[in-house]
């Protein structure tokens, strides 16, 4: 069931999905980098700071709560509920904080970056539920297909409209469209898997399906912090540029950081492929083949995150000049800097899927809570006279941070189980 073929063909097909939506996000901040201006970018990039972290504390990590629920304890369609349950909670939160913390950006954005959200979110639990059932193939081709509509109608849209308005309503809408198509999806492969229907409506009006979903938010209310907390990781940056230098230093640095999140891109669809034979290996007992895969998973993500330095010293001033432009540009240091951060953070990030593998959610939240600390700590000290190379560098010290920590919690966290094991 898990060979290394099958795994491999696993872990391909997720990362040529994600890849394809990670380039239909970038292609937006290219669009308004090359039709627009730097204080669009700004907006954006200000407004994904706010509206992300909300979304990811509400959304209690369930793609992984799907995928190793090992035994079937819930229907998929209660953690559907739960995730809309959630983002309107989300919802009424930002209609409540944005005339404070958003006031000078366009309401357009903020409203899209909100559909975009609740559309995203629906379809990556239906992705899971796809990956846990091995329908690789399935989502792959859903989520590509949305990628490609929502590059095509992109360009469409700020070329033939050169409207910013309308671009970001596209990209959207698209979202939103293609999520409806990923559930009725799901509903098909249940009623094949599962052998039964489909009980989304009549779970969306069960007031019993309110307190499961409560019991589940908890049961796991850590795992959001911890999701929330290593999200905080790319935005906490973005609040300190944002508070001594400004808009258009946030937009800058957040379009070379958008690198560190394109390679983490290969980094999750990894840990997608990986964490169901992880959750397999560790129910079957192969307790040395389960070491043994999270040691080279570990080895790839530093290896990748090697291979973007070396690029990143030899021509990364070329690609920020033709992806962006001159001005980008001139953050060379800075991408490589926040390229050997990433090298910490794809390597004890597979460490992370194999404590999910052991349902080991809650220990993360300390690791991602003590790196932000850090994060935050150093770029109140290096941001204000060092600008976007001291938020590069304090990505570094809380990557260095969260590994040692993450490093010892894992060895606490297996060294227990063993223990377990042997009494059992």
């Amino acid at each position: 069931m898990f060979s290394k073929l099958t795994t491999l063909k696993d872990a391909s097909l997720t990362t040529l999905a994600n890849v394809a939506q990670a380039s239909a996000q970038w292609l937006l901040l290219i669009i308004i980098v090359k039709q627009f201006d730097d204080l669009i970018l700004g907006q954006l990039v200000l407004t994904l700071s706010i509206v992300t972290p909300i979304f990811l504390l509400l959304s209690f990590k369930l793609r992984t709560l799907v995928v190793t629920d090992y035994h079937n304890e819930r229907y998929f369609e209660q953690y559907l509920h739960a995730r809309f349950f959630a983002q309107t909670i989300a919802i009424i939160l930002l209609v409540l904080l944005s005339p404070w913390l958003l006031s000078n950006v366009y309401a357009s954005i903020i409203t899209s970056v909100i559909i975009f959200k609740v559309g995203d979110g629906t379809s990556e639990l239906c992705y899971s539920y796809l990956h846990k059932q091995q329908q690789y193939k399935q989502a792959a081709i859903s989520q590509t297909t949305r990628s490609f509509f929502t590059i095509t109608l992109l360009l469409a849209a700020s070329l033939f409209t050169h409207n910013i308005h309308f671009t970001f309503f596209t990209w959207a809408i698209t979202t939103i469209v293609f999520s409806c198509i990923d559930v009725y999806t799901v509903r098909k492969i249940i009623a094949e898997k599962e052998n039964r229907a489909f009980f989304l409506w009549s779970t969306c009006k069960n007031i019993a399906a309110i307190f499961a979903s409560l019991e589940i938010y908890k049961k796991y209310w850590p795992i959001s912090v911890s999701i929330l907390f290593s999200a905080m990781f790319v935005y906490i940056p973005n609040y300190t540029l944002e508070y001594f230098h400004g808009t258009q230093s946030v937009g800058h640095f957040a379009a070379i950081s958008y690198f560190l999140v394109a390679g983490g891109i290969l980094i999750h669809s990894l840990s997608q492929a990986v964490t169901p034979k992880l959750t397999h290996l560790f129910h079957q007992g192969n307790y040395q083949a389960f070491i043994k895969t999270t040691r080279l998973l570990m080895l790839i993500g530093a290896g990748i995150g090697l291979i973007g330095l070396v690029f990143a010293h030899f021509i990364g001033e070329w690609i920020l000049t033709i992806i962006y432009n001159q001005t980008i540009a001139l953050l060379t240091d800075e991408l490589k800097l926040i390229i050997i951060a990433s090298m910490f953070r794809y390597s004890y990030t597979f460490l992370g899927s194999a404590l999910n593998a052991l349902k080991c959610f809650n220990r993360q939240a300390f690791v991602y809570g003590s790196g932000s600390l850090t994060l935050l700590i150093a770029c109140l000290f290096l941001v204000p006279s060092m600008g976007t190379i001291g938020a590069a560098i304090a990505m570094i010290i809380a990557c260095s941070v969260e590994m040692l920590i993450m490093c010892v919690t894992f060895f606490v966290q297996w060294k227990k189980i063993n223990r377990i094991k042997a009494h059992s």
